[in-house]
Formats: C-alpha cells, sequence, structure tokens
C-alpha cells in the first residue's frame, strides 16, 4: 500500500514564498524610472533588435526597443526562451517582424550613433 504524500507546513510556506517571488523578473525601480512609459510616443517608431542569448542552458530570446532619434533610449524585455538555438533565433525573427511597425527592418542603428569614444 502506497503512503500518502505528506508536505511539513515549513516547507509549504517556504515554496509558496518562493513562487510568489518567482512573477518579479525585474528590480523595483523609483518614479523617474517610470517617465519612459508616461512620454511613450517614441515607441511606435522604435527600431526593434533581436537578441539570442544561452542562459541557463536554454537559448533566451531578448527584445530591444530603441528609439532611432535617441538611440540610448531603449528597453529590453525577455519573450521567451527554448532549448534548440535554431528554433529561438527562428522565434527571435518572427517576434522581432511582428513587434516592429517598420516590419522590413529598414530602421537601423549603428555605432556612430551612440558618439561614444572608443579609446
Amino acid at each position: 500500500m502506497k503512503h500518502r504524500f505528506k508536505l511539513s507546513p515549513d516547507l509549504y510556506a517556504q515554496m509558496l514564498d518562493r513562487i510568489n517571488g518567482l512573477y518579479q523578473t525585474d528590480r523595483l525601480g523609483f518614479r523617474n524610472d517610470l517617465r519612459l512609459f508616461e512620454h511613450d510616443q517614441w515607441l511606435c517608431d522604435a527600431a526593434v533588435i533581436e537578441r539570442v542569448s544561452l542562459h541557463e542552458g536554454a537559448w533566451e530570446v531578448v527584445l530591444i526597443f530603441a528609439d532611432f532619434a535617441i538611440p540610448i533610449k531603449f528597453i529590453t524585455r525577455r519573450i521567451t526562451s527554448n532549448a534548440c538555438p535554431k528554433k529561438a533565433a527562428q522565434m527571435a525573427y518572427f517576434m522581432r517582424r511582428q513587434a516592429a511597425k517598420d516590419q522590413r527592418g529598414t530602421i537601423n542603428l549603428s555605432l556612430e550613433q551612440f558618439n561614444l569614444p572608443l579609446n
């Protein structure tokens, strides 16, 4: 006869605390940080760049929304992850095309727009 699975109340409370903490993937910020979203007209014309990188054993798809007029103003958002690098690259391509206003990808950003001294 199989025994019923029992979980101690302390362990159950720890599990609930950790699960409640999982929904926060970003750090808490200040009110000044939210001005980016209050004045969000620039997001309509933002260039969208996809990034696929290996993170903790999975290929993570990140979209970067950058203002082409002021390229230092950008937002990065983690979209999804996949075990296969080819599928992750394909998902990133389609997500970028869907998120971008200019789906052909003619809005480009270059390193010269940042005016950084590279010495």
